[in-house]
């Protein structure tokens, strides 16, 4: 059949290149379309809205059939109709099923406009991009990120402005060539580009602000400026941009607070290298940040955002089992942080870094605080977003902590700790005693993060709590091959989380059932066991928390 040369309705989106026009039961190929039926569309549609998440079939029949006839079969058939109409374009993993539990729509999507839509961002939304380095041969590519990420997380702090995360910022950039297109996909209207030349001891910048909705720079400044200042530039170069934003949309401002600190390059440098280094986290880069970091703050004993980015991989470090001395490390961490936040206790930074320590040490009250006091001043914050739900959940049983979760992977899906929400999420509903949707998280989690123990054994967890010992067996023999002899780590460390939930007894009861089928279980094959627990997933790197 062959599709017409009309725009796309207001409720199409895109589906790995496949336009999908819900209001025309239409899929479009190129030249060629696809017709669906009704319910089979509606199946689509529904699955697209939470894509990445799974959709339990119950639900979905709920959704799709409530009222009328329809069950299992009708559903199972609808899914078999979209994989048929959808396989040969977009490859056989895009649609997944989860046994027992229900099915995902596992990538991202896209939301078509029609061509006379005017793009109607948030007004005070906006993106930074890569700053561009245009030092002699790119000598500064870690002065330039950086550079990138301070402007970031310092208009992420600026009352009112929604700013786009520095992950799906930069993974959009490469494939976007203009801005308007750029703004689009984050769904932004302003724009940050600037650039960066170091010669010598002397820096040359230029920031510049461009509304994408006029398609037209706004505001630009040049400056050139002895290294030193490189804190205070960026400070006005934030206060410039939100000043221009404000007087765009007639909407006053409040005044930016500056920073009063020293700038040492050679510690700065060190923490953007340690920072890139999360990106492909394990236990060989956990030790060289933990090296990068302590070297940075030899550089800048008095920085507080040192201490407490090197008190947090001292924590990972200690929960991981990575030091020879848990205690002495744990005392020293401790003092580490709080000498960060009687430094700087209104840095959002510092606060979410305290709040991630007290989450290590298991320590839920003290991480909620700081990690609320931290969201309040940095609400553009996903990961603090995502840890506060966490805790929320595990303290107070509190379904609310896992909305903050499911807020923080849609809002920042390319975030470098991205692959470990979804194990927070999973905890969270274990916590909660939703079995059921534990599992699925789980699945997610370790769909995401392959090379880490943790996710499998959550959903042995999750297996034992829905009274499927079989595949809690399975779980954990694959969780075995990955590191031997976790299980009993494992039930140690969900022990002491459980000593801060409202069901810890029921908690402690389920953990007491993972030791002994861990006794029964043996080890399998490790590709039989990713199979069982996510048929034909692909797999990404694990990261850290």
């Amino acid at each position: 059949m062959k599709v017409a040369d009309t725009a796309p309705d207001g409720d199409a989106f895109f589906i790995s290149g496949v336009l999908v026009e819900p209001g025309e039961l239409r899929l479009n190929i190129g030249d060629e379309g696809v017709r669906l039926e009704p319910k089979v569309m509606a199946v689509l549609e529904a699955l697209a809205e939470r894509p990445g998440r799974t959709w339990k079939r119950e639900d979905l029949i709920d959704r799709v059939w409530s009222g009328s006839e329809g069950g299992d079969e009708s559903l199972t058939r609808a899914i078999y109709q979209l994989r048929k109409a959808l396989g040969p374009y977009v490859g056989e993993n895009v649609l997944l099923t989860l046994p027992r539990i229900g099915y995902r729509l596992n990538t991202s999507i896209e939301r078509a406009r029609p061509a006379s839509a005017d793009i109607a961002p948030d007004p005070f939304s906006i993106a930074v991009t890569p700053i561009e380095d245009q030092s002699i041969e790119n000598a500064q590519p870690h002065l330039a990120d950086g550079l990138t990420r301070d402007l970031t997380a310092l208009l992420s702090r600026t009352p009112r402005l929604r700013v786009a995360p520095i992950s799906s910022t930069a993974h959009h950039a490469t494939n976007e060539g203009d801005s308007p297109n750029l703004a689009r996909k984050l769904n932004v209207r302003f724009i940050v580009k600037g650039s960066l030349v170091r010669l010598d001891h002397e820096i040359r910048l230029r920031i510049e602000l461009i509304d994408c909705v006029e398609n037209s720079l706004l505001w630009s400044r040049r400056y050139e400026t002895h290294l030193d200042r490189f804190y205070e530039v960026q400070d006005e170069a934030v206060i410039g941009v939100a000043t221009a934003i404000s007087a765009k949309v007639r909407v006053p401002h409040k005044e930016f607070p500056r920073r009063d600190k020293r700038f040492d390059i050679c510690a700065y440098e060190l923490v953007q290298r340690a920072e890139a280094l999360r990106y492909n986290y394990g236990r060989n880069s956990a030790d060289h940040i933990l090296t990068l970091l302590e070297e940075a703050l030899s550089h800048s004993p008095d920085d507080a955002t040192v201490a407490a980015a090197l008190a947090v991989q001292l924590s990972q470090h200690v929960v991981s089992g990575w030091v020879d001395d848990p205690a002495e490390t744990r005392e020293r961490t401790e003092a580490l942080i709080k000498s960060a936040v009687a430094r700087s206790s209104q840095d959002p930074d510092v606060l979410a870094a305290a709040g991630v320590v007290a989450t290590m040490f298991h320590q839920p009250d003290e991480a909620i605080e700081f990690l609320e006091q931290s969201v309040a001043h940095n609400p553009n914050d996903a990961h603090a977003l995502a840890v506060l739900g966490w805790q929320r959940s595990l303290r107070y049983s509190d379904r609310n902590g896992v909305n903050l979760i499911e807020i923080a992977e849609e809002r920042a899906p390319h975030h470098p700790r991205f692959g470990l929400w979804a194990t927070y999420r999973a905890t969270a509903h274990l916590f909660i005693l939703e079995y059921e949707a534990g599992l699925a998280g789980a699945i997610e989690a370790a769909r995401r993060t392959p090379s880490y123990f943790q996710p499998l054994l959550h959903c042995a967890w999750a297996y034992a709590g829905l009274g499927d010992d079989e595949a809690a067996c399975d779980a954990i023999a694959k969780a075995d091959a990955i590191e031997p002899g976790v299980l009993p780590k494992y039930v140690d460390e969900m022990h002491k989380w459980a000593a801060n939930s409202p069901h810890k007894i029921s908690s402690h009861e389920i953990l007491a059932r993972l030791l002994a089928l861990g006794a029964n279980a043996r080890p399998s094959s490790v590709q039989q066991s990713i199979e069982r627990l996510h048929p034909g997933a692909t797999i990404n790197v694990a990261n850290d928390l």
